[in-house]
C-alpha cells in the first residue's frame, strides 16, 4: 500500500492544512482589527471583527482537539525516531530540513524513509482506534 492511500496520513495532513488555514484566519482578523481602529464608528466592521474572531476561536479549539488526538496516537508508536518525525512534521509543522537536524542531524532522505515507515505503523494504530477523520 502506498503511503498516499493511508487514512491515517490523510488525518495528519488534515491537521497540517488546518494549521495553514488558522494562520490565514489570524492574518485576516488582524486586517479587520486594523480597519476597526481606523473606522471606529463603522458598526459593520465591528461586527465583521467579532464574527472573524469567533471563527478563529472555533478553529483553534478544533485544531487543538485534533492535535491532541493525533499526539496520543503518535505517542503509541514504538520507534522513538518515527514518533519524533511524525510529531515534528504534523503537530509542529516543521520543515524536512528542521526535522532531519532535530533527529540526530540525519539526511532529509533518511528522515523521509523513517517517516514512511512510521506512517505505516501509525496507520495500524489509527485504524485500530476509534479516531474519526473529519
Amino acid at each position: 500500500m502506498k503511503t498516499n492511500e493511508l487514512s491515517g496520513k490523510r488525518f495528519l495532513e488534515y491537521i497540517s492544512k488546518m494549521e495553514t488555514q488558522l494562520g490565514e484566519k489570524a492574518d485576516e482578523l488582524a486586517y479587520w482589527e486594523k480597519q476597526r481602529r481606523i473606522y471606529r464608528d463603522d458598526e459593520s466592521i465591528a461586527q465583521t471583527v467579532e464574527k472573524r474572531s469567533e471563527e478563529l476561536q472555533d478553529m483553534i479549539r478544533l485544531l487543538t482537539e485534533q492535535k491532541l488526538s493525533a499526539t496520543k496516537l503518535i505517542d503509541s508508536l514504538e520507534d522513538p525516531i518515527g514518533r519524533a518525525i511524525l510529531r515534528r512534521r504534523y503537530i509542529l509543522c516543521d520543515t524536512w530540513k528542521k526535522i532531519a537536524a532535530a533527529c540526530g542531524k540525519m539526511s532529509e532522505r533518511n528522515a523521509h524513509y523513517i517517516h514512511d515507515q512510521a506512517l505505516l505503523d501509525f496507520e495500524k494504530i489509527y485504524c485500530g482506534s476509534k479516531a474519526v477523520f473529519l
